[in-house]
């Protein structure tokens, strides 16, 4: 159970992006000896293999930096009435999600989750974010379940907030008040009284 109103870091989540690091170094080593081995290497130009190196190089350097300075401004919070996500490395983002927006939640881990012992809760909601897939994935947590069971109990304490158009559709079903009710009956009966005063005139 994650504390209430406190932000928590997604603790796997760095491990689980190194091991995607390693993995494509892994590949783009292998392709590098495969193509050693043939000959193929020695025998393209020495400065494209020397442009891809130095390509690969920034790039892992780069993941290197970022996936330790993208983990140190991670972090999810349940509050009251939502949850809250922040992160980002050079501009800082922040979502939140409403309890009683809702609809459904969800929870994966593929292969290399597993591996690092983690996953993910897909948080899905109605017409909020204006997209179809979850609004906001918590991801790189071991207690992914307890997780997922701890914001269903969020959800159950409050009533589905309606969209727009069910707004609107219960507004007009809603029945008139008892003073709303005596202004109409008394503007009926001024015009009934009009409309004989009109007739004996005639």
């Amino acid at each position: 159970m994650r504390p209430q109103n406190e932000w928590f870091k997604p603790e796997q989540l760095r491990r689980y992006y190194f091991t995607f690091e390693a993995i494509a170094l892994a590949f783009v080593l292998a392709v590098a000896g495969l193509l050693a081995i043939t000959g193929i290497l020695f025998e393209m130009n020495p400065l494209v293999a020397l442009v891809g190196g130095v390509v690969a190089l920034v790039v892992f350097g780069y993941l290197t930096w970022w996936i330790p300075a993208f983990y140190r401004t991670a972090a999810y919070r349940f509050t009251d009435d939502e949850v809250e996500y922040r992160r980002g490395v050079f501009f800082q983002q922040k979502t939140t999600v409403p309890y009683n927006r809702i609809t459904n939640v969800g929870i994966s881990q593929g292969p290399i989750e597993r591996f690092v012992n983690a996953g993910g809760v897909g948080i899905h909601t109605a017409g909020y974010g204006g997209q179809m897939g979850a609004e906001l994935t918590i991801g790189g947590v071991s207690d992914f379940e307890d997780i997922q069971e701890q914001i269903l109990d969020r959800v159950r304490e409050r009533p589905a907030k309606a969209t727009e158009g069910e707004d609107a559709a219960e507004r007009s079903t809603v029945p008139a008040t008892h003073d709303e009710s005596s202004e109409l009956l008394g503007e009926i009966r001024r015009i009934r009284e009009l409309l004989e005063q009109g007739g004996r005139g005639a």
